[in-house]
C-alpha cells in the first residue's frame, strides 16, 4: 500500500513543526524575561550603591576640608568609620591612610554594596603641596633624638620636587642660639656646614640659627639663616612620605623652629615655591 503526500499534507507537517519551534522559543523567552525581571532590582541597587559610594567621596572631601579649617587632621576626623544615610541607602567613609593616603567609601543599597577608593586623599582637602606629615596624621610629628631632629615630610604632588635651599629661625624657650651641622636624607648626608664656607652664619660649631628678631648670632649673620648659602641643595623628594634629619650642635636648645623650604619641580628653579613648617621641640 503506498502512502501519498499531497501538498496539503506537507503543509500541515511544516505548520506543526513551526508551531512546535515557536512554542519552545516562546517558553525560552518567557523564562529569560522572568529571570531578567528577578535580577533587575539587584542591578538597580548595585548602580545606586555605586552612586552612594561616589557621593561618600564628595562628602568626605568637604567634611575633611571643613575640619581642617578648625585644626583637625584627616586622621582626626575620618580615622574612624562614619556612616551617613542618604536616599534609599547609605555610605560609610573612612580614611585608611597608608603610603597612598587612601580614603575608602562603601555605598550600600538593599543587598548591594559597592566600594570606591581614592588615593592621595589629603591633596583633595588641603590641595596638592609639600607639608609636614602631621597635617595628615597626628601620629607623625617632628621628634628630637639627642641633637638630631627628625622632620617627617609629605609630598602630595604627583611628581618629584627638588629643594634648592632652606631657611631657619629659632625662638628658644631654653638655651640660646643653636647651630646646624648637617642635613641627612634617606640615610645619607646631603649637607655639611664645613662645605658651606662662605655662609655668613658659619661658625666653628655650625650654621648659627638666629631668632626671628635677628639676635643670637654674630654681626653680619643672615636672618633667617640660609642653608646652603652659595650653592643649591638639589634634594629630591619623591611623591609620598620622607624624613629629613636636621643635626644640630646642641640637644638642649628648645623652642619654636620655623623652617622654610624653597623648591621647584626641576633643578632649573625658574618658579620657586615655598613651604613653611613650624614645630616645637620641648
Amino acid at each position: 500500500m503506498k502512502i501519498r503526500f499531497t501538498e496539503k499534507g506537507l503543509s500541515l507537517v511544516v505548520l506543526i513543526v513551526i508551531i512546535t519551534v515557536l512554542g519552545f522559543l516562546g517558553t525560552g523567552i518567557v523564562s529569560f524575561i522572568g529571570a531578567k525581571q528577578k535580577s533587575y532590582p539587584l542591578h538597580v541597587q548595585s548602580y545606586q550603591a555605586l552612586a552612594l559610594a561616589n557621593a561618600g567621596i564628595e562628602f568626605a572631601i568637604r567634611f575633611a576640608n571643613d575640619k581642617y579649617q578648625i585644626g583637625q587632621t584627616v586622621q582626626d576626623c575620618l580615622g574612624s568609620p562614619i556612616t551617613v544615610s542618604f536616599g534609599n541607602g547609605s555610605f560609610t567613609i573612612q580614611y585608611i591612610g597608608g603610603t597612598d593616603y587612601t580614603l575608602k567609601s562603601v555605598g550600600t543599597c538593599g543587598n548591594a554594596k559597592r566600594e570606591v577608593w581614592l588615593n592621595r586623599f589629603p591633596g583633595y582637602t588641603q590641595g596638592t603641596g609639600f607639608m609636614l606629615t602631621k597635617t595628615i596624621d597626628p601620629n607623625y610629628s617632628p621628634s628630637s633624638h639627642s641633637s638630631s631632629v627628625n622632620i617627617p615630610l609629605t609630598n602630595l604632588y604627583e611628581q618629584t620636587i627638588y629643594i634648592k635651599y632652606i631657611t631657619i629661625t629659632l625662638n628658644p624657650t631654653q638655651g640660646s642660639a643653636n647651630f646646624l651641622e648637617t642635613i641627612s636624607f634617606g640615610g645619607s648626608t646631603v649637607y655639611n656646614f664645613n662645605n658651606d664656607s662662605s655662609n655668613p652664619n658659619k661658625t666653628g660649631k655650625g650654621i648659627c640659627i638666629p631668632t626671628s628678631g635677628g639676635t643670637g648670632c654674630d654681626a653680619g649673620s643672615l636672618t633667617p639663616a640660609k642653608i646652603p648659602y652659595a650653592f643649591n641643595l638639589n634634594l629630591a623628594i619623591p611623591p609620598g612620605t620622607a624624613t629629613e634629619i636636621l643635626n644640630f650642635n646642641s640637644a638642649s636648645i628648645r623652642g619654636t623652629y620655623t623652617v622654610n623650604f624653597f623648591y621647584d619641580f626641576n633643578t632649573g628653579y625658574t618658579d620657586l615655591k615655598t613651604a613653611t613648617f613650624t614645630f616645637i621641640i620641648n
